[in-house]
């Protein structure tokens, strides 16, 4: 399908088959279209636990109000936004293949690096800072994630995370990764659920400013 074909085929399901699986080939597949999503500085603040063992699946349903859709999806994938992104050694490791093979030159380099750098100093100073950054480039990397799905066969649904220190402890996710949502997948049941009501693109695109 199209790219028009593709968006308007992407629905938030709200029930999966059960015993969809979801292979390891098809896991790369899907991410290997997310990767492609832009990020602050290309330095890709995005990480991913994909849970497809049916126990630990049903562990997080119970953290989250025993939401029926986890319990039928494939997998659930949780989103987390990676406070590491922006350590001067994790940034080298993005650019410095990048300058030996000469896609940018010293000077170039050396001017992107200083840039990085200030950036990063930045969003250290405030966490609240980093936090909306995380969210902002997560945010982009998860939409994409969704029409990656969609184009491989899958369906999703966007979901909040709940009870996100008793998740920490339980799949011993590293402080530096901070959860911002979660994501099922599978093949939904429902295959003709409407689309909600969505408003008329006038009442909220504003263009060259806002009417007097």
């Amino acid at each position: 399908m199209n790219f028009k074909e593709l968006v308007q085929a992407r629905h938030s399901a709200v029930n999966f088959v059960k015993k969809e699986k979801l292979t390891a080939e098809e896991i790369n597949n899907i991410f290997e279209l997310t990767k492609l999503a832009p990020s602050a500085y290309n330095l890709q603040f995005t990480d991913y636990l994909v849970i497809t063992d049916e126990e630990k699946k049903e562990r997080i349903r119970e953290l989250s109000y025993n939401q029926y859709k986890i319990h039928t999806a494939s997998a659930v994938i949780i989103v987390m936004g990676n406070k590491n992104s922006i350590e001067m050694s994790e940034v080298e490791k993005i650019y410095q293949p990048m300058k030996m093979l000469k896609m940018m030159d010293d000077i170039e380099y050396d001017m992107t690096i200083n840039q990085i750098k200030d950036f990063s100093e930045n969003l250290k100073a405030d966490p609240h800072k980093l936090e909306t950054e995380l969210v902002r480039n997560t945010g982009l990397q998860a939409m994409l994630l969704m029409l990656s799905a969609k184009e491989n066969g899958f369906d999703t649904c966007p979901m909040h995370i709940h009870n996100v220190e008793q998740l920490r402890e339980e799949f011993h996710i590293p402080n530096h990764l901070l959860p911002i949502m979660m994501i099922t997948i599978g093949k939904s049941v429902d295959k003709t659920r409407p689309r909600g009501y969505r408003k008329p693109v006038g009442e909220f695109v504003h263009v060259n400013g806002f009417g007097e």
